[in-house]
């Protein structure tokens, strides 16, 4: 099949009928590209074809109404029921009703008024319309089955520009965040929780089960206002933010995201599970194997970081404890749960940029969202793709030195408060920055630390946030390009 490289434009007329047509077809995708062992059953086949009744979706002005559960098809029936459709049939169906959604939506989201009214869809309706919003945002994931979407497909959906994945990712997460809503392909069913292995201020981190394979479970600990009995607001804000961003962000160096798991539909409840790494965090990897060529795991940090930025993504926290190494010794960039796009026409998240600041770990904090912090009144600003690159400098600190950064100043008897004007006061004021090891220190003689890599932490670390160095910039140099990469062999 051939798909048209650009999307048609559609006369939506009245935005309630556009909608309602975007339901519709959500629904047929639903429906095609339900799991065999998990089926959504939101349609029936009935008596028409697949195509017939992709046509006539697309002129009804009504919801169609889902099946009840004890007639929902699994996908072998649904192909004895629709003889007609061969392979070739089925993945022509999804990309026809792929291409009309897309239509559809960017038609809805080009006005203000039909994007307005966009938002303010909630409940089962919502939800179709967060489903048919991530289906446009990520077509890989609209089915189990490979055959369902052809690589050529795929191809020319890549290709439909930047700008319209941006709309149609800010309208994902705008109508997510209003409606308090997950895609449904991010929803995993018949995860085990196990026994608690990280425990913070703001997250517990659970060790679990999903499909006979160790998963790690996050769960946000997301509190209820001392005087109201409703959840807070900006956390289930964050929880939807760092889900939607990290489901449809994938890289070999960033953790994998796998799904959530949310039990009675409660958010009190949700978990975002990832694979479960026994290496653990790279300061824990580099305790265990301290004789690892450790400018490959800068490698692996700077090629996750690099391609962040490049999708407008910063990611805002970034620390050893952030870093987890896989089976094979590669570094994954994991927690974007501070991370925000970058780019002001896809979402400005000010209510979470007031409540959670300041952004970020301190040791790892760039002087420009320090500086802010050492006077009260002052707007604490968000993190950027510069204050990322200062505390990559300072995750390399920790790499070849196996020492967190101003490990050489004494926090004794200092309250956190005081530690915290201490370290700020030393790094915006006095332009303080992490202390270079001996040439005798074990970073020297047995890290890999040389002065190549120290000058890679000075001009992340420089005051002037535009002489800092991108990822990619990183990544390209000499000494770098040139390490020898065999870990493809060691699992």
């Amino acid at each position: 099949m051939k798909c048209k490289p650009a999307l048609q434009p559609v006369a939506i007329g009245d935005t309630a009928q556009a909608v309602s047509r975007v339901m519709s077809m959500s629904m047929i995708l639903d429906h095609f590209c339900s799991d065999p062992d998990n089926p959504s059953g939101t349609t029936t086949p009935g008596t028409l074809s697949a195509s017939q009744r992709l046509k006539s979706s697309a002129s009804s002005d009504s919801l169609a109404t889902p099946i009840r559960p004890d007639r929902r098809s699994r996908w072998d029936q649904l192909e004895e029921n629709l003889k007609e459709l061969d392979t070739s049939g089925y993945q022509q169906v999804v990309e026809e009703a792929h291409q009309a959604l897309l239509a559809l939506l960017d038609s809805i989201l080009s006005t203000k008024k039909s994007y307005r009214r966009l938002l303010q869809y909630r409940g089962e309706q919502g939800q179709l319309l967060v489903n048919a919003l991530q289906w446009v945002s990520s077509p890989s994931s609209i089915g189990p089955s490979p055959k369902l979407i052809s690589p050529e497909f795929l191809s020319v959906h890549m290709s439909f520009g930047d700008h319209k994945k941006k709309k149609f990712m800010q309208a994902l997460l705008r109508l997510s965040k209003r409606a308090k809503l997950f895609p449904k392909s991010f929803i995993l069913p018949g995860v085990e929780i196990g026994e608690v292995i990280v425990e913070t201020s703001s997250v517990d981190i659970f060790r679990g089960l999903h499909g006979g394979r160790d998963v790690c479970l996050k769960k946000y600990r997301i509190r209820r206002r001392s005087q109201s009995n409703t959840i807070r607001e900006d956390l289930v804000e964050l929880l939807i933010r760092e889900t939607i961003i990290w489901y449809n962000h994938r890289h070999p160096n960033l953790l994998p995201f796998e799904g959530i798991f949310q039990p009675d539909n409660n958010f009190e409840k949700a978990y975002l599970v990832s694979p479960f790494y026994a290496n653990g965090t790279v300061v824990e990897y580099l305790k265990s194997h301290p004789g690892v060529e450790r400018r490959l795991l800068l490698l692996d940090v700077l090629s996750g970081l690099s391609y962040l930025h490049r999708n407008n993504i910063v990611h805002g926290d970034i620390k050893g404890a952030n870093v987890l190494v896989d089976s094979q010794g590669r570094a994954c960039i994991a927690d974007l749960g501070l991370s925000r796009l970058t780019d002001a026409q896809i979402l400005t998240w000010t209510s979470i940029q007031s409540t959670i600041a300041p952004w970020g770990t301190l040791l790892w904090q760039a002087p420009e969202l320090l500086s802010a912090q050492l006077q009260p009144q002052e707007h604490i600003p968000p993190p950027t793709t510069f204050s990322d690159m200062y505390a990559l400098g300072c995750l390399a600190y920790e790499i070849f030195t196996g020492l967190f950064p101003f490990a050489e100043l004494s926090t004794h008897g200092r309250s956190p408060f005081q530690v915290h004007i201490m370290i700020s006061t030393e790094v915006v004021r006095h332009g303080r920055r992490p202390q270079k090891p001996a040439v005798d220190s074990p970073a020297c003689l047995c890290y890999g630390l040389t002065d190549s890599i120290w000058d890679i932490m000075e001009t992340c670390w420089d005051r002037k946030v535009t002489r800092r160095p991108s990822a990619d910039d990183l990544s390209k140099l000499p000494f770098l390009v040139g390490v020898l990469d065999d870990r493809s062999a060691q699992e």
